[in-house]
């Protein structure tokens, strides 16, 4: 009886930072993959954020490691942050490098033991965006062992925005509405962005100036660069003191409509047609 009321005493006394944090936390940043596991080591395989500072400051915890930590499922979390391993060779590391927004779970701290510091461990159980800023590669070569290409949602082209001159600064974060179903962010009341359905690498940028005049333009993104395409998309497309295009979200459905006819135009093989 007196080894229970013990037991149970060591319990309640335990610290509350070592204990996992149960509800699931959505954040963004730099992940780092590592697998040494064909190396004469033991470090084996690991995959570590470095979180950007919104993200941080929703957890004491991350507040505490200053948005540093590693998952505790590093092999299920490399293939949602979309790495694809192939053959290995013995005696060669691999690496990679990118940016996700993950959905993690049960945070906890590990003490300090022979090999790492007291440290923040937790799993990632889902992905919302991500993209590859340095593809997987081996120290035996300098072959791309995989490559991370295209668009799922709107969440993968605003984490391509990292290459963008104009909109390097932004994070998923920033935006007050993000949906992935129609393809819409919204920066604000007046800055929207639009992923249309079937494309994986072009953006529609559009703004509106206090006078209502738009201001729209499309751009591609080849996996390091955005270019403007919107005079090889968009048929006589003109942009002089506002664009003949616009963005119509009326209903609840996001359009992309054309002045003065206000047709509606689909995206189709890497250019719009008109619909109907």
């Amino acid at each position: 009886m007196l080894n229970r009321i013990a037991l149970a005493t060591a319990l309640a006394l335990s610290p509350l930072a070592s204990q996992a944090q149960v509800t699931p936390l959505v954040v963004s940043g730099q992940w780092e993959y590592r697998d040494a596991s064909q190396k004469e080591t033991d470090e084996g395989v690991s995959l570590c954020f470095r979180l950007d500072t919104a993200s941080t400051a929703r957890s004491p915890q991350l507040r505490r490691f200053g948005g540093a930590l590693c998952v505790s499922n590093p092999a299920e979390g490399a293939k949602l942050v979309g790495i694809t391993q192939g053959p290995q060779r013995a005696g060669c590391g691999y690496s990679a490098k990118g940016e996700a927004a993950v959905v993690l779970s049960g945070m906890r701290v590990l003490p300090e033991d022979e090999m790492y510091d007291e440290r923040l461990e937790a799993r990632v159980v889902d992905v919302k965006a991500k993209r590859a800023t340095s593809p997987l590669t081996s120290d035996c070569s300098n072959d791309e062992l995989a490559v991370s290409a295209g668009f799922k949602s709107i969440y993968d082209a605003i984490m391509a925005l990292k290459a963008h001159s104009d909109y390097a600064s932004l994070a998923v974060s920033d935006f007050v509405r993000v949906d992935a179903a129609s393809g819409l962010a919204e920066l604000d009341a007046s800055t929207q962005m639009f992923l249309p359905p079937g494309s994986t690498d072009t953006l529609v940028f559009y703004t509106e100036n206090n006078a209502g005049t738009p201001f729209l333009t499309v751009e591609r993104f080849d996996g390091r660069q955005w270019r403007d395409v919107s005079a090889g998309t968009l048929p006589g497309y003109v942009n002089r003191n506002g664009s003949n295009y616009y963005l119509d979200g009326t209903d609840g459905v996001v359009k992309l409509r054309n002045l003065p006819a206000k047709k509606a135009w689909r995206y189709s093989e890497g250019r719009f047609v008109q619909e109907g």
